[in-house]
């Protein structure tokens, strides 16, 4: 049986995941330089949310990156 496939909110998790890992930087590090709750990222990493906009452009700058590369996929 195939496995389902991601949903987007996944894919944008695991993004974030990622970059926030090559950072080397914990949730708990990365949720206060992003100024966002650590459970709101913990909640987003893993696409168990809908992500607001200012939320993503907060995430954005603290990854260095736009969110336009974020949402590229």
């Amino acid at each position: 049986m195939a496995e389902p496939e991601k949903t987007f909110k996944e894919i944008l998790g695991e993004r974030i995941n990622e970059r926030r890992a090559i950072k080397n930087l914990s949730t708990r590090q990365f949720a206060l330089l992003a100024e966002i709750e650590h459970h709101q990222l913990i909640n987003i990493e893993k696409g168990r949310v809908d992500i607001r906009l200012s939320t993503l452009m907060k995430i954005a700058k603290t990854l260095d990156t736009s969110a336009k590369e974020l949402l590229d996929f």
